[in-house]
């Protein structure tokens, strides 16, 4: 049975480690929405620092940002949008500057991005990675320039991060709230996850779970490698992950996607 929906995850993922998709892997797509199927983002990113990414292949298709805060169809219309009060996104920033004064706070909503102003490495080094630029802020006061948040995003060293987790997580329980790497908390409006996004669109596009397959390759992948027809974890991703998930495929240096999509395309 051929795939009718394919989602991907983009970072370790789809992206190979120079953060490009290998001509190999972006063939293997073209190949499968030709023959019919929508191949989907799945992304903690913004939208524009996903669609940059399509457009180098020719890719006119859905995506879901911010973990699935925010899905938008194939003509770039929001048709799924789970926000943040300004108000808990500006608390959240405050209690980060009161307890762990070395984090990094950022803002995110539609196709904005902003941090805080004194900060030299993280930021920069996430601007780098995405190829965009964020606005920065002086003070948290200015958060509510905000229309939408759709994330707020903490940057840092892993022990003060696993520490502002915890804190954070007691702080607003009603939250989703993950670590999505050793160095960067996500947090979202509750009930945000990849697994419910996924779900999501594959109900509004009225296809049945077992017509859907999915790749991923971390922790924040798992719900929707379990909330598809078959998950495919690379061959990149931590031992746990491989143990817990899905099918395992090549890494992301060594077209992991390709080698599955090429069984039906």
């Amino acid at each position: 049975m051929l795939p009718k929906l394919i989602f991907s995850d983009l970072d370790g993922t789809l992206l190979n480690n120079q953060h490009q998709i290998t001509p190999k892997t972006q063939q293997a797509i073209l190949r499968a929405v030709a023959a019919g199927s929508k191949f989907i983002p799945v992304s903690a990113r913004m939208p524009t620092a996903i669609v940059p990414i399509l457009q180098n292949i020719g890719l006119i298709t859905p995506l879901i940002a911010y973990n699935g805060a925010l899905i938008r169809d194939a003509h770039a219309r929001s048709i799924k949008s789970m926000a943040l009060p300004v108000v808990t996104a500006q608390s959240i920033c405050n209690d980060v500057e009161q307890h762990f004064p070395n984090l990094v706070w950022n803002i995110y909503g539609e196709d904005r991005w902003a941090a805080t102003n004194n900060d030299q490495k993280w930021v920069p080094n996430e601007e780098k990675i995405v190829g965009l630029q964020a606005q920065r802020l002086v003070t948290i006061a200015e958060i509510s320039q905000f229309k939408l948040i759709h994330k707020v995003l903490l940057m840092g060293e892993s022990e003060s991060v696993k520490q502002a987790e915890s804190l954070i997580k007691q702080h607003y329980p009603k939250l989703s709230i993950a670590r999505s790497s050793p160095n960067l908390i996500e947090i979202t409006a509750g009930g945000v996850e990849k697994r419910q996004a996924v779900s999501w669109l594959t109900n509004y596009y009225q296809v049945r779970p077992e017509e859907t397959i999915a790749f991923g390759d971390n922790y924040n992948d798992l719900g929707m490698l379990a909330a598809v027809g078959t998950g495919y974890v690379m061959g990149n991703a931590p031992q746990e992950i491989k143990k817990r998930a899905g099918k395992l495929t090549a890494d992301n240096d060594h077209d992991g996607i390709a080698a599955v999509l090429q069984q039906w395309f």
